[in-house]
C-alpha cells in the first residue's frame, strides 16, 4: 500500500476560532439585550433617563461591533490564504467568499448603529425599539452559527466520510440544524454571552457608584444588570452543556475525562469532587467523591453505568483494527495502486475508516502497523485528563462565584443599597470572571475532542504545525490581540467619559441623586 502524501489535517483554525469567540463574541451578543431592556422601559415609561441609558451602552456595544467586523476581515484573509484551513476536509459550510461578501455589511453595520445611538437618527420610539430587539435576534444568530459549526465537529450528524477522497461532507442540513450538540452548545454559549454583558454593565456602573460619577444612570443600570446576569448565571447552573450522554462516542470520552473515571464501575457511578488525577497510573489521587451523582447527572438513570476511559480506550482500539482493513480497500491511487480490480471489498466505506486514519499520525502506512501502534493510535483518543479535570471543575467554581456576586447585586438593588462599597468593589474587579469562565469552557469542549478534527470520522494528523501554519497562526493571534486592545482602548475612553462627558445626561451633584 502507497504512503498519503498531503493529507494533513490541523487543528488551527478552530482554536483561533475560539479565541475569537472567547474575547469578542460575549459583548456582541451579550450587550444588545441589555440595551434593548432598557429601551424597553424607555418606551413603556416615557422617562429620558432610560433613553440616555440605552444610547450610553449602545455606544459601548458599537465598539464591540466594531471590533468584531474588523477582527473577521482579517481572520478571513488570513484564512483564505491558508492551504490548511478546515474546508479542505470539511465541506457543506458557506465558504471564505460568502463571509467575505457579508464582512463591508457587517462593518457598514457597526458603524451606522454606533451612530444610530448616539442621535437615534429622528426615528419613532417604537421603530427605534423593534430594531433594537431585531439586532438582539441577529446577535444570536451568529452564536447559532458558531454552536452549528463546532456541534457538527463534536456530533457529526448529517455528516459522512468520503472514502474516496477523505474529506468529510454535510449531506443532511436538518440533521446539522437539529443536532444535538449544537442545540447544548448554543444555550451554553448564550448564557455565557450573556453572563458576559450583564458584568461589564455591572462593572462599569459599580465603578462609577464609588467615584460618586453618574449616580441616577449607574444606579438604573446596575439594577438592570444584577437581575439579567442572575438569571444569565441560574441558566448555566441548571441547563449547562445538555449534550446527551449517549450522542457520540467522543462526548462519552471527554465526560469520562472530565470526571477522571478511569474504569467502569457500578451504577450509578460516583463523581469524584476534587483529586489530583495521575495519567500515568491512571488513578485520581486523595479523590473526594460523591456516591452516585455522576451516573445521575450524566446519564438520568439509576442503571446505566458510565464507561471508563480504559473500557473506552479499548473499544476504540477494536475500531482501528476494522478501520485499518477498511483503509485498505480504499479505490484510491496511494491506498490501492492495483485500482478497483486489486481491491478485494467494499469496506472502504465502512463507519470504522476514520479510525484506521487515526494510524496516520504514527506511520503512511496504516496497512503494515502492528499491535504497538495501533496501541499509540488509540491512546490518541483520550484527552488529557488532569487539563480537563481541573478546568471543567474551575469553571464550575467561577459560575457559583458569579451566582453569588449577581444574587447580592440583585438583593442590594430590591432593597436600593447600592452604596454598600464592599459590594462596588467586587463588582468591579469581577469583570474578568465571564471571561475566564468562557476560555475555560473552551477548553474543556476542545481538549475533550482529543485527535478528532470530526469526532469519529476526521483525526487531526499533523501533530505539530508546519512553518506556513505557524507564522499565519501567529499573525492571526496577534491580529485578534490588535483588535482587542483597540477596542478595550477605545471602551476604556467612552467609560472614563461617561454620560456626562458625552452630554447625555446633566452632571450628578456630589451627594447620591435620588433614586
Amino acid at each position: 500500500m502507497a504512503s498519503t502524501p498531503g493529507f494533513e489535517v490541523s487543528a488551527l483554525w478552530l482554536y483561533l476560532g475560539a479565541l475569537y469567540c472567547v474575547t469578542l463574541l460575549p459583548l456582541v451578543t451579550g450587550l444588545p439585550p441589555v440595551v434593548a431592556i432598557m429601551e424597553s422601559v424607555y418606551v413603556m415609561t416615557g422617562r429620558e433617563i432610560w433613553k440616555q441609558m440605552a444610547r450610553f451602552w449602545g455606544r459601548l456595544f458599537g465598539i464591540a461591533l466594531l471590533a468584531w467586523a474588523t477582527g473577521t476581515a482579517l481572520l478571513t484573509i488570513l484564512y483564505v490564504t491558508d492551504n490548511a484551513r478546515l474546508t479542505n476536509h470539511v465541506h457543506g459550510f458557506p465558504g471564505p467568499v460568502l463571509v467575505a461578501f457579508f464582512i463591508p455589511f457587517l462593518l457598514a453595520t457597526g458603524l451606522l448603529l454606533w451612530n444610530w445611538f448616539r442621535d437615534w437618527w429622528g426615528l419613532g420610539r417604537m421603530r427605534h425599539l423593534l430594531v433594537t430587539w431585531l439586532w438582539v435576534l441577529l446577535s444570536s444568530l451568529e452564536v447559532l452559527a458558531v454552536a452549528m459549526g463546532y456541534g457538527l465537529l463534536d456530533n457529526p450528524a448529517g455528516a459522512d466520510l468520503d472514502p474516496g477522497s477523505l474529506q468529510v461532507w454535510i449531506h443532511d442540513i436538518p440533521a446539522v440544524l437539529l443536532n444535538p450538540a449544537a442545540q447544548s452548545r448554543f444555550v451554553h454559549l448564550m448564557g455565557a454571552c450573556y453572563l458576559a454583558g450583564a458584568a461589564v454593565v455591572l462593572a462599569i456602573s459599580a465603578r462609577y457608584l464609588l467615584h460618586h460619577r453618574n449616580v441616577r444612570i449607574a444606579r438604573r443600570s446596575l439594577t438592570v444588570a444584577a437581575g439579567f446576569g442572575l438569571a444569565a448565571a441560574l441558566s448555566l447552573a441548571v441547563l449547562g452543556d445538555r449534550a446527551g450522554y449517549a450522542d457520540s462516542a467522543g462526548q462519552q470520552m471527554r465526560l469520562a475525562a472530565i470526571a477522571a473515571e478511569w474504569h467502569t464501575r457500578a451504577a450509578p457511578a460516583p463523581f469524584t469532587i476534587s483529586g489530583f488525577p495521575d495519567a500515568g497510573e491512571r488513578v485520581t489521587h486523595k479523590a473526594v467523591e460523591v456516591p452516585w451523582l455522576l451516573g445521575i447527572g450524566a446519564t438520568h438513570s439509576w442503571n446505566k453505568p458510565v464507561a471508563g476511559l480504559a473500557e473506552l480506550e479499548a473499544a476504540n482500539a477494536n475500531r482501528i483494527r476494522h478501520g485499518v482493513r477498511a483503509f485498505t480497500t480504499l479505490d484510491t491511487p496511494w491506498a490501492n495502486p492495483q485500482g478497483a480490480d486489486g481491491a478485494d471489498g467494499a469496506t472502504g466505506a465502512d463507519s470504522d475508516l476514520g479510525y484506521g486514519l487515526l494510524l496516520l499520525r504514527h506511520t503512511g502506512v496504516p496497512s503494515q502497523a502492528a499491535g504497538d501502534l495501533i496501541a499509540a493510535a488509540a491512546r490518541d483518543t483520550l484527552p488529557n485528563v488532569p487539563l480537563l479535570f481541573w478546568s471543567f471543575r474551575a469553571m464550575v467554581l467561577l459560575d457559583v462565584y458569579a451566582i453569588v456576586l449577581f444574587g447580592c447585586a440583585f438583593w442590594l438593588a430590591s432593597g436600593r443599597r447600592l452604596d454598600r462599597r464592599w459590594f462596588l468593589h467586587a463588582a468591579v474587579w469581577s469583570l474578568p470572571v465571564p471571561w475566564m469562565a468562557g476560555a475555560l469552557g473552551w477548553v474543556v469542549s476542545e481538549g475533550g475532542r482529543g485527535a478528532w478534527l470530526v469526532d469519529g470520522l476526521l483525526p487531526v494528523t499533523r501533530v505539530f504545525a508546519g512553518r506556513p501554519e505557524a507564522i499565519i497562526g501567529g499573525i492571526a493571534c496577534t491580529a485578534i490581540m490588535v483588535v482587542v486592545v483597540a477596542g478595550v482602548a477605545l471602551a476604556a475612553r467612552l467609560v472614563r467619559l461617561g454620560p456626562e462627558g458625552l452630554k447625555l445626561w446633566p452632571v450628578d451633584p456630589g451627594r447620591v441623586g435620588a433614586y
